[in-house]
């Protein structure tokens, strides 16, 4: 018998051989429990996804707010950090905006706070920046200021669109 035959029927009684050994059972619950693992996957993917992206973008949103305030403190490969994350974010943020209506149409209504928070810290995160930035000598135009100006005003204009829908 060859080597995958046990692989391709799952565990399942093979044609000629009755007794199966004890290693063999053992990989029949893993056979289980991979296929247990890909079914659920399989039907709960958005909802993993919405969960997924919620927490890119707010350790995104988080990492950005350290990063400008404390730039004296934080590493100084946090401004490149963010830079670099900044498209992926904002690709992150329209799929998190689609996998949200898509569960919305689904029926699993997502909370509608966390959104209206999210736009909320980047619409004062924003305000508090470009205050700052104009007033004070501590800070200035870096690249950091225009992330968080790109990303507020984008967080801020596709929340509007979500209202508009």
């Amino acid at each position: 018998m060859a080597w995958w035959t046990h692989l391709l029927f799952f565990g399942r009684n093979i044609p000629g051989e009755e007794n199966q050994s004890t290693a063999q059972k053992e990989e029949n619950i893993f056979a289980v429990l991979r296929r247990a693992v890909k079914e659920y996957l399989y039907k709960n993917f958005l909802t993993l996804l919405y969960y997924l992206l919620s927490t890119f973008t707010y350790l995104y949103l988080g990492l950005s707010i350290i990063t400008f305030f404390l730039s004296k403190q934080v590493p100084k490969s946090f401004p490149y950090i963010i830079d670099t994350l900044s498209e992926p974010y904002l690709g992150a943020l329209g799929v998190y905006v689609v996998v949200k209506e898509l569960e919305r149409r689904r029926g699993k209504e997502p909370p509608k706070h966390w959104g209206e928070l999210f736009t909320a810290t980047w619409l004062i995160f924003f305000a508090v920046a470009t205050i700052l930035t104009y007033l004070s000598d501590d800070y200035n135009l870096s690249g950091t200021y225009k992330n968080v100006v790109t990303n507020a005003l984008a967080a801020i204009i596709i929340r509007i669109g979500t209202l508009i829908r």
